[in-house]
């Protein structure tokens, strides 16, 4: 018989069996590739699918009149953590999140305004379904009466808060369930809102509220610019040093972005409506457009995380106007600046004085929508001007502890859409009786920047009337800078 060579012997069934096992476990593999990827995209187009609705539903909400501005009736309050209504508490609400914290009473027919029994409100509450595409969830709706300067509520209530939630179905494409998003704005009544902003002479009783919202304009401007002259998409904006110095961005010293006495304007409306969309155009712009992890889900200002909030380091990029480069040339994308139009001059020509409370609400969400824990540092303070000098002097966090900066940290940052963070400010400062003055001239400075105990970095949205992300100041016997 003839033997039979090597090469003619072919596979036993052991290495049949093997080859198929390795094709097997290899097909797994990219198969559980090809599912995340697939549910990954799903989930980003469920977040801007849900951007979307909670936008056009803010903006339906404005254009209902003032006084018909609040809820057909009581929301009921629910155990399920997940449900928005479970933040709903007899006739109040938690505005700012899951954690049960910000009561507010609610606005809605048979409560009352001033002693008068409120009528006519025209929003219901919810849930209302929506669907978008192949994604679909339920709209919910609260009005809050919001915290209101005494000057603009002597006689009642003229402030108040919308708060949009929605709730996307369980879809086995998504994974599972996701926790619901939300998107806040201000409504104040026309009809008692001052064409200037209240003001008083130092040494006054009341309690005043400046609202200071942040801008994407230089502060070597006189005014905001409105989108798109502001430059819509553009790199990092360098805010290192002061106002004369123009727009910059790389490592060159520029102007800090200006700190806006008014709010965002509505855009104008544009022709053509979307399907179930006004027709508004997008200013949700990148501000950092050379940082751009994954450009499809990163808008806003991205800041770099930085080092510890108190730490030296930290508070000198938050404080001094920089006239070189920085040795560290990505130092100007771990602190960004905000400053006020100068302090206008006192009737009796008197420094005001700065000491009280307040609020610095922030649009933020952590970068290509990972999950991570993250903290936002923030710094108060006023920039000085001398014959040949620059001095910017921070407030003190009253605390406790008593410190130079505020910060906020969240085990897990907001990262399916954009959030409201809120940082509570207790200020004063060491001399002049506890109070900050603030000579005309001068002008009033926000630095924001992200922990070194952050992973990676996170990003902030302001300049557009969804998100509104402002500083809130409650002092006493100041006038605010003028728009």
């Amino acid at each position: 018989m003839r033997r039979l060579h090597a090469d003619e012997r072919g596979m036993t069934v052991v290495e049949v069996v093997v080859a198929g096992l390795i094709m097997v476990v290899g097909s797994l593999g990219v198969l559980g590739i090809v599912d995340a990827a697939s549910r990954n995209t799903f989930r980003a187009e469920q977040s801007q699918a849900v951007a979307n609705v909670m936008q056009a539903e803010m903006e339906r909400l404005r254009q209902i009149p003032y006084d018909e501005l609040a809820l057909e009736e009581l929301p009921v309050h629910v155990s399920d953590p997940n449900d928005p209504d479970s933040r709903v508490s007899s006739t109040t609400f938690f505005f700012t999140g899951r954690d049960k914290t910000g009561l507010k009473p609610l606005v809605y027919n048979g409560g009352t305004n001033g002693g008068e029994t409120i009528e006519g409100g025209t929003v219901d509450p919810g849930p209302t379904p929506f669907t978008t595409g192949n994604i679909g969830g339920e709209i919910y709706r609260y009005i809050v009466w919001e915290t209101c300067p005494s000057a603009l509520c002597t006689d009642g209530r003229y402030l108040k808060r919308a708060i949009v939630v929605a709730k996307l179905d369980d879809t086995a494409s998504g994974g599972t369930a996701r926790r619901y998003q939300e998107l806040q704005g201000q409504f104040v009544d026309p009809d008692v809102e001052p064409a200037e902003f209240p003001s008083q002479e130092p040494g006054g009783g009341n309690d005043l509220q400046w609202t200071l919202w942040l801008t994407d304009t230089p502060c070597d401007q006189a005014e905001r610019l409105p989108h798109p002259e502001s430059e819509g998409d553009h790199p990092s904006h360098n805010t290192r040093g002061d106002c004369a110095d123009g727009v910059q961005d790389e490592n060159v010293p520029g102007a800090p972005d200006l700190l806006w006495p008014v709010a965002p304007e509505l855009p104008p409306k544009e022709d053509e409506e979307e399907e179930g969309f006004p027709g508004y155009p997008d200013y949700n712009y990148d501000y950092a457009s050379e940082l751009e992890p994954q450009p499809d889900a990163d808008e806003g200002l991205q800041l770099l995380p930085g080092g510890e909030c108190g730490g030296a380091g930290m508070t000198a990029l938050a404080a001094g106007a920089a006239t070189e480069p920085d040795a560290d040339e990505d130092a100007f994308r771990r602190v960004h600046r905000w400053l006020s139009p100068p302090m206008p001059a006192t009737g009796s020509g008197d420094d005001v004085l700065l000491t009280g409370e307040g609020t610095l609400s922030l649009w933020s969400r952590t970068v290509s929508e990972a999950v991570y824990k993250g903290r936002v540092c923030a710094w108060v303070f006023v920039r000085g001007y001398g014959e040949e000098s620059i001095t910017d002097t921070m407030v003190v966090n009253l605390g406790p502890p008593q410190s130079l900066h505020f910060d906020q940290f969240e085990s897990s940052w907001p990262s399916e859409g954009w959030t409201e963070v809120s940082l509570p400010l207790s200020f004063g400062y060491a001399g002049e009786g506890g109070a900050l003055p603030l000579p005309e001239g001068s002008r009033l400075g926000l630095a924001v920047a992200v922990g070194g105990d952050t992973p990676t970095g996170l990003q902030f949205l302001y300049d557009e009337p969804s998100f509104d992300s402002r500083l809130e100041l409650a002092t006493t016997g100041a006038p605010p800078p003028e728009g």
